[in-house]
């Protein structure tokens, strides 16, 4: 089921194809390589610069699969009992269905929605509404605000997110989206050597490609013309900072970024990290730090990237914050992974690849992000591939030294 064969279509659109006679449903995915993350605020395309705020990446995956030249696309595919759905992640945006049949119908109404747009002023407010309701959602949750907040500040000279710390802004910044500048980010990111398709189940190859081909035959090339800036990665925004929301218990997180040595792979890098986040926080080192009183629980707790670096942010509810990020960075420090700690996060690792293996459909939904991530799909195999020794030879030189921490305090206390 890991098995992804990679084939190079007409366009030089990459189809990442999966045959698998035991999948009764078919999936498939649309994916462009353009997301929420700051990445793309700042931009030059044909000559022009351009700055945009946050939101525009999320605003046209509404507006390109609800408002397309075939209608609602959802609505479309739901009337064919097809399961369908749209995403934007920091670095990517999926548009996705699943469905027994009409199978052939559908992956071309995709296609021919996302290259084919139909761009109104009354499709882009139509959109509007929805988007601030979903904004103010994410706004109102000061947990998920804090981790953002944090891996904002993990970076001196790049904004992660703008002042409203939410991948899709707010009330305010959606209202301030435009026609103009939506045209202008779809046509400087969804450019064809942005786009890759996935697609699972039991199909026939030949008859895929042919069909992909020909429906690519119908659409006008989209070329790049995109001219990105050089972006410093480096540096510390803020070593401490507090955002004040309406909460009953002050919430911390504490955020580390680790820049990727030459010597490890992407995929290396990330299993590395993960060993690392699973044997850190796992409940050993929680049940020492709530026995000792330091910390109450632990809340939010995960891994993302940024180039070369990867962000690890832990949130927990505690009295003793600095004491409790002192104790976390310490463990993180010493990198004091013993071998039977190492072989028991390993396979907790292995377990987790096989469960995930073995929900077919979740596995290939989810393969778009860990794509970009690793290059390629990480397996088990991979995982049993490195033993003790060339692992705390890897993170030998691991640099833990960039680190921020962010709270949560009532809204009502005064900051000094």
């Amino acid at each position: 089921m890991n098995k992804f064969k990679k084939i190079i279509l007409n366009n030089n659109i990459p189809l990442y194809l999966c045959i698998d006679p035991s999948m009764k449903n078919t999936f498939v995915s649309y994916n462009v390589n353009y997301g929420s993350s700051g990445l793309w605020f700042n931009f030059n395309n044909r000559g022009k610069d351009y700055k945009v705020t946050s939101g525009y990446a999320h605003y046209l995956e509404h507006l390109l699969g609800e408002h397309s030249m075939f209608g609602n696309m959802y609505e479309n595919f739901d009337r064919r009992m097809q399961n369908a759905n749209a995403y934007t992640s920091q670095n990517h945006t999926s548009y996705h269905f699943k469905g027994l049949k009409d199978i052939e119908k559908s992956i071309e109404e995709l296609i021919m929605s996302i290259d084919s747009p139909v761009f109104e002023s009354k499709d882009v407010e139509a959109t509007r509404h929805a988007i601030e309701e979903e904004a103010s959602s994410y706004c109102d949750n000061p947990g998920v605000l804090l981790v953002d907040m944090v891996d904002n500040n993990l970076y001196r000279g790049f904004d992660k997110f703008d002042s409203t710390y939410s991948p899709i802004g707010n009330r305010q910044t959606t209202q301030e989206i435009t026609l103009e500048n939506l045209r202008n980010c779809y046509d400087a990111f969804y450019s064809d050597d942005k786009k890759y398709l996935v697609i699972a189940g039991n199909v026939d190859e030949k008859r895929i490609v042919d069909l992909l081909n020909n429906i690519y035959s119908k659409i006008k090339p989209h070329k790049s013309t995109l001219v990105m800036p050089n972006i410093d990665f480096s540096g510390i925004k803020e070593k401490d900072a507090t955002l004040y929301r309406d909460v009953d218990t002050p919430i911390s997180s504490l955020g580390v970024k680790v820049r990727k040595p030459d010597y490890l792979s992407m995929k290396e890098f990330n299993y590395c990290m993960n060993i690392i986040k699973k044997y850190l926080f796992n409940s050993r080192a929680y049940n020492n730090l709530n026995k000792s009183g330091i910390v109450d629980s632990f809340e939010y707790g995960y891994l993302t990237n940024v180039g070369d670096y990867i962000n690890f942010i832990q949130s927990f509810t505690t009295s003793k914050k600095e004491e409790c990020c002192k104790r976390l960075y310490e463990l993180l420090s010493k990198k004091e992974i013993t071998a039977k700690e190492y072989d028991l996060a390993k396979k907790e690792l292995i377990a987790s690849e096989i469960r995930n293996m073995e929900k077919k459909y979740n596995y290939v939904e989810n393969f778009p992000g860990r794509l970009y991530y690793t290059q390629d799909y990480s397996d088990s195999e991979f995982y049993r591939s490195i033993d003790y020794e060339e692992f705390m030879s890897s993170i030998s030189s691991f640099d833990f030294s960039e680190y921020t921490i962010g709270e949560v305090k009532r809204l009502s206390r005064v900051k000094k």
